[in-house]
């Protein structure tokens, strides 16, 4: 049998309504009171009926997350990492998490309202546009870089920097003829990550080649390592890869194994964001860490602050980045 409100207002020894007032965090009940109605709460393991408080707010007590390209997605661990981090925040809310993976889902769950917030993977320029995501008039929190100019308040890691730590660490091993192996350009995150590596280069007075870019169509490298083996074929030149992400490196790593170039004796490879698995793959993968739990979290804290009706001050929030060496760096041959 389900605990009801009125349970936990019997054993706390108040009425319903300073219970439901602790439920939806408005004022009236004294600190010790409302300390002495969650413990309640709790040894009860009471759960509020998110249906019944929709009718009274008009709410939902949902939260959609929006995740274009879901198939890939899912199989990216840098998403999936991102996705504990948004659960684990939702875990501390009465809220529920919904989640879309086709264009046609996503447009049906927010035209109809059927949720009462947003947290949405930053969708490329051909996806939901800017125009329609205003016009559904959500709460919306965008994880990952996205269009410049939008209105919605924005959680991610500092690509440039990142990129640029990892081409200062290839450096200071002794490459100079270095490449970046990055997402499409209709991503934000592949452009800041493109102009992070042309700044870098710049600064450290090594030329930039548009010969020694390679776009990929998606974050997918093991799904064009033949692509990715032919460009480092073409440039054996190059003696250090920095990749716009840690999926795309190991996809790198795999195509240099089919040239027969060995990582990291012949080929530097360095990813970005440090996934999980980074450090358990043969050899263990250089990178540039972002703490991609609080990525999930904190979007989840920010949503949950404008459905309170909070103003949101700090609309760009940016996670550092720090290089992490492990096996996938050496000095180029020359110098060893």
């Amino acid at each position: 049998m389900s605990v009801s409100i009125k349970d936990v207002a019997l054993k706390a020894g108040v009425s319903t309504a300073s219970v439901s007032r602790v439920l939806t965090n408005k004022p009236g009940v004294g600190a010790k009171t409302a300390e002495r109605i969650r413990k309640v709460m709790e040894e009860l393991d009471y759960r509020p009926n998110l249906g019944a408080r929709g009718l009274v707010k008009q709410n939902t007590g949902n939260i959609a997350v929006v995740v274009p390209r879901g198939s890939f997605i899912l199989n990216n661990p840098f998403f999936s990492t991102v996705l504990e981090g948004i659960a684990k925040g939702i875990d501390q809310t009465d809220y529920n998490m919904m989640m879309s993976f086709t264009s046609s889902q996503q447009k049906r769950l927010l035209e109809t309202q059927a949720v009462d917030g947003v947290i949405l993977f930053a969708p490329r320029n051909e996806e939901l546009s800017l125009e329609w995501l205003e016009s559904i008039r959500l709460p919306i929190v965008v994880v990952g870089s996205y269009l410049e100019g939008s209105p919605f308040p924005c959680v991610r890691p500092d690509d440039e920097d990142g990129i640029k730590q990892a081409v200062n660490a290839l450096y200071e091993l002794g490459h100079r003829n270095i490449g970046i192996v990055n997402g499409p350009m209709s991503s934000m995150h592949s452009v800041k990550c493109l102009n992070g590596y042309k700044e870098k280069m710049d600064e450290l007075g090594l030329n930039y080649s548009a010969e020694n870019v390679f776009e990929i169509a998606e974050f997918d490298a093991l799904k064009a390592t033949t692509e990715v083996a032919t460009f480092l074929k073409k440039h054996r030149d190059i003696t250090g890869i920095v990749c716009s992400s840690d999926y795309l490196a190991i996809g790198v790593i795999k195509a240099a194994d089919m040239i027969g170039l060995s990582v990291p004796e012949d080929l530097s490879v360095v990813g970005a964001d440090d996934v999980p698995i980074s450090d358990f793959i043969t050899p263990a993968l250089s990178t540039v860490h972002v703490d991609l739990l609080g990525i999930g979290q904190k979007a989840t804290s920010i949503l949950t602050s404008m459905l309170e009706g909070k103003q949101i001050r700090k609309k760009d929030v940016v996670f550092t980045m720090e290089y992490v060496d492990r096996s996938t760096t050496d000095r180029p041959k020359k110098h060893n």
